[in-house]
């Protein structure tokens, strides 16, 4: 593993600690996952700047290593150490605390530990006036659809500090599964309920249910709230994106590029997101700062690019590989059967797994420019094999 490299300045280190209210590996990792980010945020630090972690957990806290909460929000190259606390009688019970090696720090700067809730009691000479949550008060966020998209947005959220996370789903059994699982905070029984007073709704559902969908969300939110779709088409999705602005709505296309075959609340995963694209189409003005910072709280990249652009670009690497997926599992499929394939084969038609309701949706939505990059594939295909030689 190679470290980050240092940024310019000093060396120096600062400590943290969190209660965790059981042990469970999800508790370990949602409140590591504070107390990493309230130590950046109160010094203003960079991920870049973390030189190495070293974590201790009492021996109450076995389910799961806390470094595990630094990997998933996307330490991947900074050295990670998990260590047991010396187990004192009477110490305060269930706590990970943390000691991070930081560079690029001015001279002079003495950085600020953290210590939450009721760590803060272990140290009360070094404790900061740092709350047990963010000082700003939490951004209020409506989920509109709780599948694979909509329930890993949830659950990545809930290692963030700073957002209060309501869901809604058509199906209430699975409203009441991400309720059950910590991926939202409130459930809601309506959409209007879910968007009453939201800062920001996200718009997590197939593509072609969608354009119904902004308009109804438009309809209840406040105005001036924000409003992003994660489709992954922009054309269809474009007149109804201006007219939920023309209502006082700071609409926003997205679409993340992450996922995979995996379908429904069961395939969400607060991963999902980290080191990928999240693509932004503003209809008016500036991203909205709650867009941007909804996206590198997932831990995605947010790029904005023109939808046209978009579409033509995701023609070719979405819905087009999906269906030449198809067209192989087809093809290849009884030589499957007879076990005559390799795991080129397995590869290459893992897509044709994914939820075809879902599939279908995002090709029609795009059917002109998957139809085009359909025969640039054709045509690229025909070179090669004109290409072989077959003669012999």
């Amino acid at each position: 593993m190679v470290p980050s490299s240092p940024a310019p300045g000093h060396i120096a280190a600062v400590r943290g600690a969190v209660p965790v209210a059981a042990n469970r590996a999800e508790d370990i990792l949602a409140a590591t996952a504070r107390l990493l980010t309230s130590l950046l945020e109160v010094n203003a630090l960079a991920r870049e700047q973390i030189v190495s972690a070293l974590f201790t957990a009492t021996d109450d806290l076995d389910a799961d290593f806390p470094a595990h909460a630094a990997r998933r929000l996307g330490w991947t190259d900074v050295p990670l150490l998990n260590a047991r606390e010396i187990p004192v009688p009477r110490a305060m019970p269930r706590v990970v605390r943390v000691l991070l090696t930081v560079s690029g720090v001015p001279p002079g700067v003495r950085l600020k530990p953290v210590y939450l809730a009721e760590a803060a009691a272990l140290r009360p000479d070094l404790t900061t006036p740092a709350p047990d949550a963010p000082s700003r008060a939490a951004h209020r966020i409506a989920i509109i659809g709780l599948g694979q998209i909509g329930g890993s947005i949830g659950r990545a959220l809930g290692r963030a500090p700073g957002w209060s996370r309501t869901g809604y789903d058509l199906d209430p059994a699975i409203t009441r599964a991400a309720h059950a699982a910590g991926a939202i905070d409130r459930p809601a029984e309506d959409l209007g309920s879910a968007c009453a007073d939201a800062e920001l709704a996200v718009i997590a559902t197939p593509v072609d249910t969608i354009p119904m969908l902004i308009e109804a969300v438009a309809g209840a939110l406040p105005r001036g709230a924000a409003l992003l779709d994660t489709g992954s088409t922009r054309g269809a999705l474009t007149s109804a994106l201006a007219a939920a602005a023309a209502r006082g709505v700071r609409a926003v296309g997205g679409h993340p590029l992450a996922g995979g075959e995996g379908h429904g609340f069961g395939a969400s995963s607060a991963d999902l997101f980290v080191g990928a694209t999240f693509a932004l189409s503003p209809v008016e003005g500036p991203l909205p700062t709650i867009i941007d910072r909804l996206v590198r709280d997932l831990g995605a990249r947010p790029l904005e690019v023109d939808p046209e652009r978009h579409d033509t670009a995701l023609a070719r690497t979405s819905p087009l590989p999906y269906l030449v997926s198809c067209a192989l599992r087809a093809v290849g499929g009884e030589a499957l059967e007879r076990g005559l394939s390799g795991p080129g084969f397995r590869d290459m038609t893992r897509l044709a797994a994914s939820d075809p309701r879902i599939a279908g949706a995002y090709c029609r939505a795009n059917a002109r420019e998957v139809a085009a990059a359909w025969r640039d594939l054709r045509e690229a295909i025909d070179r090669a094999v004109a290409g072989l030689d077959i003669s012999g």
